[in-house]
């Protein structure tokens, strides 16, 4: 047992693999046993159930469609001259008869199911058939009809089954029929005769039950009637059988639904049935699923999928063990040659699997401490010495290039170019990330600059300052195109992955070392051209060549254009305005446009100033924060929001501040006409002097406040005044006019009818009276 116990310490790891591959293929394969099997079962009695409900419904809808089809062809030859001749005709001739025969034969011949077809004139006890000539009723071959219609059983049905025996011309006929008649009568009362149509039970049974198999123990398919008797069965051998002394069949044939399910006991089996009647036919379609022989093949295929199952147990267990062997091999040859090696502690771990666990964690420490070492120390040194190189502050030259060469940058025999990229996003980073994350997505941009450009020139990528990275192209001259499309393929993968949109701009060509500093400079320079031209774009230091310059005329009536349409409070036209303005600065020198930025900005911000003072704009149009907003603009699209969202502003805030003082204006002419109704000499003029304000102005901006007009207030006043008098005192109407301001009482009488609908006097009186 120890050396049993010692050998499973020391093997630890070998265990391992052998029982995970063992326990792994016994989870498979239970699982796969278990879901196969539960799937399979509950798909096959879902597939039988459902062929059943099926099978039932197309005989179902077989015998609707066959026997409703057949019933109005046959009602159709009803109406037909010569049927009706056989009801009516008194003599008989020999063509006439002939017809009436052709006529029955027919039916009979265009469909299959149709036996035989009758004519029974009553009044004169003849039948024609479509078997025979016209017999009289003694000597007539089925006498059983004869009884039926005799004893009035056919009047009110449509489908009658019966079992008969007969022979005509000598062809005898035994079997089942289903007789359907059309009775012939006058006045609803006599009854003339009838048309009838004999079916071949067993021919119909055969085009209804097509489908079922006899030998399907599990499913069984059937017809009956409402007396419980068979009329159709997958099995013929029941047909004729009678039901209705069965408890589930009696328990069908009681219910007082169309279709249903019932789960029943027949021969101490269970069984499913399900059921559909038929008003129009008189029958009941059944279908009969046998749980026990449905089960059965269930369980056999339960058995079959668990030997498949156990075979391929077997396999796992093979292939886990030649698996096991192809991994522990190699694991066992390391495991030999760590335990040779003296770089370990001398507490040795005491099995495989810590002995391996122990070693990888030390070599892996190890390994990082130096890749971080190293990578650190070079990383950052080779980045000071690009920084160095590009701002020209290097000292000794001679020393710095060996550095460089140190740091695997050899310049020797090398021409440069620089460009660089500037972030668009910039100061949407800046919001959204710390510095750190900011760094690291510069660090991404480098990686993503230098894969791109390495292919056809050697680069070097370094972080600058704020938005700004630097690329360093060792390249001859020329080349733009080239440039050009790999700044372009830089701009489309940074934007792919890291979701950034960045502007380029190529500096001027350096022929040695020392004028990398001025390429640098250059690329700056164009760069921030990326404010007139726009995100994204690749700029060059040829940008400033023949840049055209604003004269301060041009300038300063674009700019009043602009400031008119501020104080004029149109939106729309200062918008346009501000458009035009700006393309004007797309085509001048950076400097150039960035001052007259500035002095728009400048007065754009003194005039909304001027339009609109309190506390409300008091920190939105601070100077400071606006030149902050136009420093920190990459586009002139932002620019033209800056200066759009300011002018806004003021329109805003004027309209608010013009609204507030109308509002005390109409206050002030409001508490004016309450004190002064009454004076006769009250009018729109001498409100306009109170006010301030010319007629028009008054009048306009009372119904937009009120919306009413001046005069209708003033009348409203003074009739809701009179109104008050008329109801509690008795001062007489005409005084009351001359006190609420109305010296004319003619005038005063009919504005007060047409103000209230009632004359003064009427309003007194029929106010006293209510």
């Amino acid at each position: 047992m120890q050396r049993i116990r010692h050998f499973i310490l020391r093997k630890r790891l070998l265990i391992q693999l052998i029982l995970s591959n063992v326990i792994l293929g016994l989870a498979i394969v239970s699982s796969l046993t278990i879901f196969i099997t539960s799937k399979v079962s509950g798909h096959l009695k879902e597939e039988l159930t459902a062929s059943t409900d099926q099978a039932l419904e197309q005989s179902y809808n077989t015998a609707s469609i066959l026997l409703n089809s057949t019933y109005q062809q046959f009602a159709t030859a009803y109406s037909s001259l010569d049927i009706q001749a056989g009801f009516y005709a008194n003599e008989f001739s020999a063509e006439l008869m002939g017809r009436i025969s052709n006529t029955l034969t027919n039916l009979t011949t265009i469909n299959p199911m149709i036996h035989s077809a009758y004519l029974i004139n009553s009044r004169h006890q003849l039948v024609f058939s479509s078997l025979t000539t016209m017999r009289p009723y003694e000597q007539f071959y089925d006498q059983q009809i004869l009884q039926l219609f005799e004893s009035e059983a056919l009047q009110g049905s449509i489908f009658i089954p019966r079992t008969t025996s007969f022979v005509s011309d000598t062809k005898a006929f035994e079997g089942n029929l289903i007789s359907v008649a059309f009775m012939n009568s006058k006045d609803r009362t006599a009854i003339n005769g009838a048309l009838i149509l004999n079916f071949d039970q067993k021919i119909l049974q055969e085009m209804i039950m097509n489908g079922t198999k006899k030998e399907n123990q599990s499913f069984q398919s059937m017809i009956l009637n409402r007396q419980g008797i068979v009329i159709s069965h997958s099995n013929s051998e029941l047909i004729n059988h009678d039901f209705s002394s069965q408890d589930s069949f009696r328990t069908i044939l009681d219910s007082d639904h169309d279709e249903g399910i019932i789960e029943a006991q027949i021969n101490n089996e269970p069984h499913r049935l399900f059921y559909m009647k038929s008003d129009s036919l008189g029958w009941i379609f059944i279908g009969d699923v046998n749980y026990i022989t449905l089960l059965s093949k269930v369980n056999d295929t339960k058995n079959y999928i668990l030997l498949v199952a156990l075979i391929i147990l077997c396999i796992v267990i093979i292939v886990g063990l030649w698996f096991t062997r192809m991994i522990y091999g190699p694991i066992h040859s390391l495991l030999t040659s760590i335990k040779k090696s003296a770089n370990l502690s001398n507490n040795s771990p005491s099995s495989e699997y810590d002995l391996l666990s122990d070693t990888f964690s030390y070599l892996d420490q190890k390994l990082q401490r130096l890749q971080y070492e190293m990578s650190s120390f070079r990383d950052h040194e080779k980045s000071t010495l690009l920084k160095q190189w590009l701002t020209g502050s290097w000292g000794n030259e001679t020393e710095f290039i060996a550095k460089l060469q140190r740091n695997g940058i050899d310049i020797a025999d090398q021409q440069f170019q620089v460009c660089m990229l500037r972030l668009d996003t910039f100061n949407q980073l800046k919001e959204k990330y710390a510095a750190k994350d900011i760094m690291l997505l510069k660090y991404a941009i480098c990686n993503i600059a230098e894969e791109i450009s390495n292919p056809c020139f050697n680069s070097y990528c370094v972080d600058a300052d704020s938005d700004q990275v630097v690329i360093i192209l060792f390249k001859p001259q020329g080349s733009e195109d080239v440039m050009e499309e790999l700044l372009r393929k830089i701009q489309h993968n940074i934007k792919a992955y890291l979701h950034i949109r960045v502007s380029a701009a190529i500096g001027s060509h350096a022929s040695a070392m020392d004028e990398v500093a001025e390429s640098l400079q250059s690329a700056y320079q164009a760069s921030r051209y990326r404010l007139l031209i726009g995100e994204e774009s690749i700029l060059s230091y040829h940008i400033e060549e023949d840049r055209q310059s604003l004269h301060d005329q041009t300038s300063g009536a674009l700019e009043k254009v602009v400031t008119d349409a501020l104080k004029l409070g149109d939106v729309t036209k200062y918008a346009d305005a501000l458009h035009e303005y700006l393309e004007h600065l797309r085509a001048i020198a950076i400097d150039d446009a960035l001052l007259h930025l500035n002095q728009l900005l400048f007065t754009l911000n003194r005039t909304a100033k001027s339009m609109a003072s309190g506390e409300q704009l008091k920190n939105k149009l601070d100077v400071g924060y606006l030149a902050q907003q136009l420093y920190q603009a990459v586009s002139l699209d932002q620019v033209m929001q800056l200066l759009l969202t300011l002018g806004e502003e003021a329109i805003e805030a004027r309209k608010a501040q013009a609204s507030q003082k109308n509002m005390l204006l109409i206050e002030k002419i409001k508490n004016h006409i309450a004190a002064s109704y009454m004076d006769p000499n009250l009018s729109v003029d001498a409100l306009a002097d109170v006010a301030g304000l010319s007629i028009n102005y008054m009048r306009k901006i009372f119904k937009d406040i009120t919306a009413v007009s001046l005069n209708q207030y003033i009348n409203s006043i003074r009739f809701e005044k009179a109104k008050h008098l008329l109801l509690t005192t008795d001062i007489p109407a005409n005084r009351i006019g001359e006190m609420i301001g109305m010296d004319n009482t003619k005038y005063f009488y009919s504005s007060f009818k047409k103000y209230c609908g009632k004359t003064p006097d009427h309003f007194r009186k029929s106010t006293d009276l209510n």
